[in-house]
């Protein structure tokens, strides 16, 4: 099994574009406490969306909740399609993904992927309560198990990775760990499996939050 370390993180303001099949990032590599580690444009294996992707860590000294919102848009700077998501519990010094997902037909409109970064500080983390590990069979997929070593009962492990080869992005999954409705009980393990039909890869970054029970 391989302990997952350093996982979740927050941020400001930062701006992305895109041109045919090149990526070109106006990002600061580091804003407001919000170092960014990688950005990628990363098609879904049903053929139909593609998921843009943020690897960042937190640097900013404080645990924080982020939320993220992506935009679409055209050569005349009009929104096609706008997608949010959020981390409700990000740990200071941990790194983490956020995400936008975008249908195919949207983005054959678009001339570039934008998004803006809003943070607040939380006291809400629970990181440290839930231990995650990873190990992958013979066939690559990877098994993600989650236990809850803490006394508390906390929120869903939301767990996300991104799958490379030769360096390059190929894939990116997600799951929640859990055992009862939106909840991780005190005490208790959950597996789930990532990858089961992403393409071949040599390399992967999983990342995960916890957040004070809902």
């Amino acid at each position: 099994m391989r302990k997952i370390y350093g996982i979740i993180i927050t941020i400001a303001v930062v701006i992305s574009i895109f041109s045919d099949s090149a990526l070109i990032s106006t990002a600061a590599n580091n804003s407001d406490g919000i170092q960014i580690n990688g950005e990628y444009l990363i098609s879904d294996t049903d053929g139909m969306h593609s998921e843009y992707v943020l690897i960042a860590k937190n640097i900013s000294g404080i645990d924080l909740t982020v939320t993220a919102n992506f935009f679409a848009a055209s050569s005349e700077s009009d929104t096609v399609k706008a997608v949010s998501d959020t981390a409700p519990a990000i740990k200071n010094g941990q790194t983490f993904i956020l995400y936008g997902q975008f249908k195919n037909s949207d983005l054959e409109n678009a001339s570039g992927i934008s998004y803006k970064l809003t943070t607040a500080a939380t006291n809400s983390c629970k990181y440290d309560a839930v231990n995650v590990d990873a190990s992958a069979n013979e066939d690559g997929v990877l098994e993600i198990t989650g236990t809850n070593y803490s006394s508390e009962d906390v929120s869903l492990v939301n767990v996300r990775t991104v799958f490379f080869k030769d360096g390059t992005p190929v894939g990116f999954d997600h799951v929640n760990l859990g055992d009862s409705a939106y909840s991780f009980r005190s005490g208790s393990s959950n597996s789930q499996e990532l990858g089961m039909i992403h393409p071949e890869y040599d390399n992967y970054i999983i990342t995960y939050t916890v957040a004070d029970e809902l």
